[in-house]
């Protein structure tokens, strides 16, 4: 990665945590300045500034915590998550697929909601990109199996087994309705998502053979 510079300070350390990130940057110019923001899709806010490095570091690090501990007492708060209203109508069912995400059927539609301050941890960009906000959630039309796939391949979700869907058939329908609906997606998850994964549990085999 190359080096990253804002309002004339050098971007040395950073944090992230969902989709939000914290970051440290040093002065180019003035000796003993450094400063602190939160950064989100390139845009760099709430400066923080101080005159010594350890300040500025200990300055990073509770911002950080302070954004995990917002994030947990939304995931310990359910009945504030559980949207009663959608972008379809009032939410006459709603069933929780995991944390901060939603499945809501309203009088004449449905589709799935997930709460924005849960949404960086459980969806990739190119999944967020196939909703749209609402609110304080992201929203995917009912037809949209966007959702149901990321959150089974992070294994966040279980595919049902049931007398309508025998072991793995579940499964071939969110894929096939994934490619019908959103082609690019599933292009995406293919060259990116999926060996990322892959990645991700082959290295977590290693340590546990360890």
């Amino acid at each position: 990665m190359g080096l990253r510079i804002n309002a004339g300070y050098i971007i040395t350390d950073s944090l992230h945590v969902g989709d939000a990130e914290f970051v440290l940057g040093v002065s180019q110019h003035i000796p003993n300045d450094f400063v602190t923001w939160r950064c989100f899709n390139g845009n760099y806010y709430w400066g923080h500034y101080y005159s010594n490095l350890v300040s500025a570091q200990k300055d990073l690090v509770e911002r950080a915590a302070e954004r995990v501990a917002e994030i947990q007492d939304v995931l310990n708060s359910k009945e504030v998550m559980e949207p009663g209203y959608s972008p379809w109508g009032k939410v006459q069912s709603c069933n929780t697929l995991c944390d901060g995400v939603f499945s809501v059927v309203t009088e004449s539609h449905g589709g799935i909601m997930v709460h924005q301050i849960v949404a960086g941890n459980v969806l990739s960009g190119a999944a967020i990109k196939c909703g749209f906000a609402d609110g304080s959630y992201l929203c995917f039309e009912e037809d949209c199996d966007v959702v149901i796939r990321e959150l089974m391949d992070r294994k966040l979700y279980r595919a049902p087994v049931n007398e309508h869907y025998p072991p793995g058939k579940y499964e071939s329908v969110i894929d096939a309705s994934v490619q019908r609906n959103h082609p690019e997606y599933w292009s995406f998850r293919k060259r990116h998502l999926l060996p990322a994964l892959q990645n991700k549990h082959s290295k977590s085999n290693k340590e546990r053979e360890r």
